[in-house]
């Protein structure tokens, strides 16, 4: 007996048969989105934020580029837990304490990995972000770091933005940053920090803006700043200096901000080379009020007069002279970015056009507490988005919304359509 033709079936049956053919010919069919999650179409995006989440739910697409994760209560990373084509990857805001060996190793498309506000997260691998070659934007704040284990960043070549304010670091090793050719923006305060020794900033020839504020600083090694010569932007305000000996400033030909101000600054000899550094240069700076002698406090140190160093010592001419020769025999102490690595990645929200200096990414931006003017000159700052609702932008499609059939199934239909 043959089998009944559409035709022959009633219009609910034949409206069902249509609907089996179509599902029997989508190939492969769209991937499950887990559970209280909601799943875009067009980028590939999974986004379980504020779920309570324990743990990363399980069945995640393989093939998604943007996981939201953020505002949950997660409390460990385990290997082969992301899919490959990972691009975007927040996190923050959950209760992160530990981090597999391997967890991020096999990501080579993430470009933003967002760590920030995990309070439990005190401690790092020292192989943790190996092998993130296209990472560019990388969010630590908040984490309560005591410390970070040296060569905990090599290899991050593409990396532009490091975010490690509001934890508890203590120092920074030499040669930490040494592999961040690319780097942008580093952004430190809010620590614990005491001294800048001499090699702390060695390998940064492209860091624009240096926050430093609110830590502990009470010594900055002479030669710390050298080779940032694209620096554009110094925070080392709310610190403990009563100076910077050996103008260490001097290393800095491209600044134009700096915030000097809340600390103790010795307006005695020792504030000869900062003020002589401030008399040669027309860098947009904070007050620098004096704290000492008594007969100078409140005065701003950058309005000394020459007789007020009167019997001071001479400087060390010899070891003026000896500084020139080896920044001449360093080429310069590396301030040309010879051995900077040209990045040209996937337009997102951390890049602007290729060859561009990017701007901030906004998903950090509002969290750093500073007035817009310090970052943004006078342009006025558009209100903060919510931390819980940050998702997916707004044009973002559910899947559930948007069904799509393959273009193979349109002649299908035009054959089928006419028989109902």
């Amino acid at each position: 007996m043959l089998p009944p033709t559409a035709r022959d079936l009633p219009q609910g049956g034949r409206l069902a048969a249509l609907l089996l053919v179509v599902l029997a010919w989508v190939p492969g069919g769209a991937p499950a989105c887990p559970a209280l999650c909601t799943c875009y179409v067009s980028p590939p995006t999974v986004s379980c934020q504020a779920n309570n989440f324990s743990s990363v739910p399980a069945g995640l697409p393989p093939g998604a580029r943007r996981l939201f994760l953020q505002n949950n209560v997660i409390r460990a990373l385990r290997a082969g837990t992301f899919g490959p084509s990972t691009v975007t990857l927040w996190l923050y805001s959950n209760n992160i304490s530990s981090i597999q060996p391997g967890t991020f190793r096999h990501l080579p498309a993430l470009e933003e990995l967002d760590l920030g506000d995990n309070p439990h997260l005190r401690v790092l691998a020292p192989d943790t972000f190996h092998g993130l070659r296209r990472l560019q934007a990388l969010h630590l704040y908040r984490c309560q770091l005591a410390s970070l284990p040296s060569g905990i960043f090599r290899g991050l070549h593409s990396l532009q933005y490091l975010y490690l304010q509001e934890n508890g670091l203590l120092y920074l090793q030499d040669d930490l940053f040494a592999d961040l050719a690319n780097l942008s923006h580093l952004f430190l305060h809010g620590n614990r920090v005491r001294a800048l020794s001499e090699g702390v900033f060695r390998g940064l020839p492209s860091l624009d803006r240096l926050l430093l504020h609110a830590n502990r600083l009470a010594a900055v090694h002479r030669r710390a700043f050298r080779g940032l010569s694209r620096l554009t932007i110094l925070y080392l305000f709310n610190n403990s200096l009563a100076a910077l000996p050996g103008d260490p400033l001097a290393a800095l030909p491209a600044l134009q901000f700096l915030r000097l101000n809340a600390n103790p600054w010795a307006c005695d000899c020792r504030a000869r080379p900062l003020w002589a550094w401030f008399r040669r240069t027309r860098v947009s700076s904070s007050p620098v009020p004096c704290a000492s002698p008594p007969q100078r406090r409140g005065t701003d140190l950058r309005h000394l007069r020459p007789q007020d160093f009167d019997g001071c010592p001479e400087e060390d001419e010899d070891e003026e002279e000896e500084e020139e020769k080896e920044e001449k025999d360093e080429g310069g102490g590396g301030g040309g970015g010879g051995g900077a690595v040209a990045v040209v990645g996937t337009p997102g929200r951390a890049l602007g056009r290729p060859g561009t200096l990017p701007a901030a990414p906004p998903s950090a931006f509002y969290r750093d507490g500073l007035p817009p003017h310090d970052l943004r000159g006078s342009q006025p700052r558009p209100p903060p988005p919510s931390r819980d609702s940050r998702g997916p932008p707004e044009d973002d499609v559910p899947l559930a919304a948007a069904p799509r059939l393959a273009p193979a199934l349109l002649p299908l239909l035009a054959l089928l359509l006419p028989t109902l």
